[in-house]
């Protein structure tokens, strides 16, 4: 049984050869041809398929900043104070808050994600005419300041932010005192503090008629323009928070003295649009006209 076995491996082998022989014969006058270099393509071309489809399965992990946080000051301040981590790779270390004579540098191990006014329901932004509200919309900027405006304690939060490269950071933050007028008239940060907190004084200072500017409901491409009664203003008024505004310095004028401001609310990332034009008269501020274009 061993001797047949052994006889019948040798006849095995001896087919093989044979076998590579004819197919090596048979290369049409081409030399050095691998008898099994079809099969090598064919796994190798198993193997590319195998890698693109695992590389397919890989989930795709975005980056921290995303691609369009700096189309425009709106949408970078958005991710700013929204996102922590893309808040942290845009803060120039060690920062710096000015206080007075007082001078306090962060370190980024130290610093603390700050959301400024993206928790509010609305933010303000404060202009002196209407075409300095196109602004908002200019991407050639290199310079914005944000404040936060403590209409109790009277002192200003301001947040300097510069671009570099093509991309918005933080560089210092200065805490100051709020300017007033000195010239007798009615100051408007102490007519908006009592304004925005006392409904009794806000019913007293609406002009009457005051007008109302708004979308139409029938046709989202035109406006209406028409007036409310006192009881009208409560219901469709902007969120105003008690004893806070804020304002985005994009470079529009700013004047103590001025008779005219004008106050948009917008909404974090949702569309909400509210503006109140305010004007003095005699001395004495009232709201003039309300608008509401949120999407």
């Amino acid at each position: 049984m061993i001797f047949v076995s052994t006889k019948m491996r040798k006849i095995v082998i001896g087919c093989c050869l044979l076998f590579m022989l004819i197919v090596s014969s048979c290369g049409g006058g081409k030399k050095n041809t691998d008898p099994f270099a079809s099969l090598t393509e064919q796994i190798d071309s198993l193997s590319v398929v195998q890698r693109d489809s695992v590389q397919d399965t890989i989930p795709v992990v975005e980056e921290v900043i995303p691609a369009t946080a700096d189309e425009s000051f709106a949408d970078f301040f958005y991710n700013f104070a929204s996102d922590k981590d893309f808040q942290l790779t845009r803060v120039i270390f060690p920062l710096t808050t000015y206080k007075g004579k007082q001078a306090i540098r962060v370190q980024k191990d130290e610093w603390k994600h700050d959301p400024l006014f993206s928790n509010d329901p609305a933010y303000t932004v404060l202009f002196e005419r209407e075409e300095d509200m196109e602004m908002e919309k200019d991407t050639s900027m290199h310079s914005i300041q944000v404040d936060i405006i403590n209409l109790n304690n009277e002192h200003v939060k301001r947040y300097y932010f510069q671009r570099k490269k093509l991309a918005w950071f933080l560089e210092a933050i200065n805490i100051e005192k709020l300017g007033h007028e000195s010239d007798g008239n009615e100051d408007f940060m102490q007519f908006y503090k009592q304004f925005a907190s006392d409904s009794v004084f806000q019913s007293e200072r609406l002009n009457d008629p005051l007008g109302f500017v708004t979308a139409d409901p029938d046709d989202e491409f035109e406006i209406l323009e028409t007036t409310l009664e006192p009881g009208q203003w409560f219901a469709f008024r902007p969120p105003m928070i008690p004893g806070k505004l804020t304002n985005v310095h994009y470079g529009q004028k700013e004047r103590l003295d001025t008779d005219r401001k004008i106050v948009e609310f917008k909404g974090f990332g949702n569309g909400f649009n509210n503006t109140l034009y305010f004007e003095r008269h005699n001395g004495i501020w009232k709201l003039m006209k309300f608008e509401d274009l949120s999407d």
